[in-house]
């Protein structure tokens, strides 16, 4: 069964097993929230390793993130909010 591994700052924080048909890897300067923290995704590396007694090869990504900054991250989770609804516009017909 491959693998996802997430890397942070030269050290291997966790892999995740996944199936062949349903790989999941997220895209460069995507939000990973790890923990309670988040990261942003600045590196993704595609490995082919031997596994198991057949040598079938297996395709492994490796996810690079770097820790966002508190600061940034709350201004970020402000512009995300809603706007307050101000009504409906005026019917013009």
């Amino acid at each position: 069964m491959p693998y996802v591994e997430y890397a942070c700052e030269g050290r291997l924080l966790f892999r995740t097993e996944t199936t062949e048909g349903s790989q999941f890897v997220p895209r460069v300067h995507e939000i990973v929230v790890i923990d309670d923290t988040p990261y942003q995704v600045v590196d993704v590396e595609y490995w082919a390793r031997r596994m198991g007694a057949t040598d079938r090869r297996f395709v492994w990504p490796t996810v690079y993130v770097i820790p966002v900054p508190s600061e940034e991250w709350a201004l970020r989770l402000e512009r995300r909010n809603a706007r307050p609804d101000h009504g409906k516009p005026p019917v013009r017909y």
